[in-house]
């Protein structure tokens, strides 16, 4: 018996022993939980994936833990923002007899800025998200990310987003002699190190003065160390 039939069996086994029905939101018996067919002890997210598979290169683990531990760029990213979670075990949708792909139905932040993400299975890569740089002006177009490649080379700054000012939009080119961290103090450090994740990949752009003040209402700065330009908008 092949490993998917193995996991066909064993959800159909589950299912059969009393598990139909039970809520997932109030939560399972001890001996049953989510963990008990996918993840680990840390978090319900593969690996363990549910045909047994361990390696970030098998589609059922693939980026899983990178998304749900946050890691040195963003926080945590919650399950619901890829793929909805079930709330009820009835043997039909959750979990599924068939063992078919996970349907895909992006959250919020996802779907910030006006982004329209789409999952493709046969490629393995999410296309027009707002979390990997889709929606952010200017000239760079970051390349789609590969959900089966976790080595670090899908989340340097420039995976997302350009690092020189000229591929960057909004007055972003005006500002070529200045570092980020001069108008996000709070997000990066001098040498581009992400300090404060919880700020980062958000939804939202946090702009906060080395030096000085934002106002995001006019969209100005104001008291800049060199008086850089007066109360232009940005």
């Amino acid at each position: 018996m092949g490993r998917l039939a193995q996991a066909v069996a064993g959800i159909l086994l589950l299912c059969g022993l009393g598990c139909k029905g039970s809520p997932l939101d109030t939560g399972l018996p001890a001996e049953f939980t989510c963990s008990s067919c996918h993840g680990g002890s840390d978090n319900a997210a593969p690996p363990l994936a549910l045909d047994g598979a361990t390696s970030t290169s098998d589609i059922g683990v693939g980026a899983h833990q990178s998304h749900m531990t946050g890691g040195s760029i963003s926080a945590p990213v919650a399950c619901e923002e890829c793929h909805p979670v079930p709330t009820v075990m009835n043997g039909d949708d959750h979990p599924d007899p068939l063992s078919r792909g996970t349907v895909m139905l992006f959250g919020p932040i996802a779907q910030s800025g006006g982004a329209n993400p789409v999952w493709n299975r046969t490629t393995r890569t999410c296309t027009d998200t707002y979390c990997h740089g889709a929606t952010l002006p200017g000239s760079f177009k970051p390349a789609s990310p590969l959900w089966t490649k976790v080595d670090g080379s899908q989340i340097k700054c420039d995976s997302c987003h350009a690092i020189l000012p000229d591929g960057l939009g909004g007055s972003h080119p005006l500002h070529s002699a200045y570092s980020c961290d001069t108008c996000h103090s709070r997000v990066v450090t001098p040498d581009l190190t992400i300090n404060h994740r919880n700020l980062h990949v958000t939804g939202l752009t946090d702009v906060s003065m080395a030096t000085g003040d934002w106002d995001p209402t006019t969209r100005t700065c104001a008291n800049t160390p060199d008086g850089c330009h007066g109360s232009n908008p940005w």
